[in-house]
């Protein structure tokens, strides 16, 4: 049995996994505004503002996530997508070095917690993702072959 037309044509299986990809990066774009606490909690505390990089990078993940999408920005939107991972990657490391977690204030609001037992290994675990997600965004920065 021959799997379905859809996975056999490459140039299609390409566009499905750029509106994943970059639904993916939009949707999570859109909860840097939503959920603004946890993603400013994310930000090193060497970062002078994390109300800055928190709303560029949401905004950033919302327009290189959409712009990945059709296939006239997609080599573009990827290599932004790219650098946009290698921006934010030291918030990964400076997570799983200072075993940083979440708590719930006496305000509801979601806040940063250096030396958190117990999160060092999801911390860790978070590290090679970026790369697989660098590796799946970087298969867009070629050019399509001509049909």
């Amino acid at each position: 049995m021959k799997p379905p037309k859809v996975f056999q044509d490459k140039s299609m299986r390409r566009d499905i996994e750029a509106f994943l990809l970059g639904g993916s990066f939009a949707a999570v774009g859109v909860y840097h505004f939503i959920d603004q606490d946890f993603f400013e909690a994310i930000v090193p505390r060497w970062f002078p503002n994390p109300t800055f990089a928190n709303l560029m990078s949401g905004a950033a993940e919302i327009l290189l996530g959409l712009a990945l999408i059709p296939k006239k920005s997609r080599r573009q939107a990827a290599w932004g997508l790219l650098i946009l991972l290698v921006a934010v990657y030291p918030a990964n490391i400076d997570m799983f070095v200072n075993d940083v977690g979440f708590e719930t204030n006496e305000f509801g609001k979601t806040v940063r917690v250096e030396g958190t037992p117990d999160v060092r290994l999801r911390n860790f675990i978070r590290l090679p993702f970026q790369f697989l997600f660098a590796w799946l965004i970087w298969r867009h920065t070629k050019k399509a072959a001509s049909s």
